[in-house]
């Protein structure tokens, strides 16, 4: 049986990718590292959505990201991660027709 504290995880994981948006910049991101700054520009979003998304993000575990001098370099966390959120992708595409 899983635990409250592998539970509550959970839940904060799925709430993170519960936004289009976020599902945008997952979908950039599978691509490979980005800048944060190539992602508002990707996004055409105001700055603070989007760096507040990222956080969100990253505090659910699902990306994270180094410092290459000012900027912040993003990806997704692991392999695992992404394969799951390539799962679900094609469950959607699956799911819609597409």
């Amino acid at each position: 049986m899983m635990t409250r504290k592998e539970s509550e995880w959970r839940v904060q994981f799925h709430k993170a990718l519960a936004n289009p948006v976020r599902l945008e910049i997952v979908d950039f991101l599978s691509a490979g590292e980005q800048c944060q700054c190539d992602v508002f520009r990707k996004l055409d979003r105001p700055q603070s959505v989007i760096s507040s998304y990222l956080n969100q993000m990253t505090r659910a575990g699902i990306l994270t990201f180094r410092r290459d001098g000012t900027r912040k370099m993003y990806r997704i966390r692991s392999p695992e991660v992404e394969s799951l959120i390539h799962q679900i992708r094609d469950l959607a595409r699956e799911s819609t027709g597409k």
